[in-house]
């Protein structure tokens, strides 16, 4: 029906026009019979990470799960909650930061805050902060490209080595790794609860006690 993948930061969810790398969508192809599930080249693939975001994924392995979990993350129904460590802190401990998007006007690979963009709703609670970082718990309302980024960026509390939305480098972090972490995902599927979890990375635990 479906399985639960960790996947590490990196890791391309599926193949792009510029890449021919080894992708998740192929580890997928190579694990499970889904050539026939979903649309070409994104088999098994119903939502995305970011290539330099670790963490759970759902990827359904028949026809069946592939459209009702597509058609329940368009209408929101799947619960997915991440965590985050940014540079400094947020004004507030908790908040709702509720900013549309757009692509950037300079960078065609950002999302940026734009007035006509498409509706962008984070929730967020700080879990602890130190004089130089704040560890989020995050709530993401709707799932756009590049959301919490671009969101912690324009606060002006950019995640811990996201060079591309304005964070400094991180030097024993590796350039494909940002302290992003999707950790939490619940949903129904054909009348039954899921919900499963995974801890954070040991990385996270280095750069809170830096």
């Amino acid at each position: 029906m479906f399985v639960i993948v960790n996947k590490p930061h990196g890791l391309l969810v599926h193949p792009t026009d510029s890449s021919n790398e080894y992708t998740l969508r192929d580890f997928l192809i190579d694990n499970f019979n889904i050539n026939q599930v979903g649309e070409h080249k994104r088999e098994g693939i119903v939502h995305r990470l970011d290539r330099v975001t670790s963490g759970i994924m759902i990827c359904p392995i028949d026809s069946e799960a592939f459209h009702q979990l597509q058609k329940d993350f368009k209408s929101r129904k799947i619960k997915k909650k991440y965590k985050a460590i940014t540079e400094g802190s947020l004004k507030s401990k908790t908040g709702e930061i509720n900013l549309p998007l757009i692509h950037s006007q300079n960078n065609r690979r950002k999302r940026e805050v734009g007035k006509n963009g498409r509706e962008a709703i984070t929730k967020y609670n700080t879990i602890s902060k130190t004089n130089s970082y704040s560890l989020l718990d995050i709530d993401l309302i709707t799932g756009r490209n590049h959301q919490i980024r671009a969101h912690l960026e324009y606060l002006k509390a950019p995640i811990v080595n996201d060079v591309l939305y304005g964070a400094k480098k991180v030097n024993y972090l590796d350039e494909n790794t940002i302290c992003l972490q999707s950790y939490d995902i619940e949903f129904t599927l054909f009348d039954k609860d899921y919900k499963f979890s995974i801890d954070e990375p040991d990385y996270f635990t280095s750069v809170m006690n830096m």
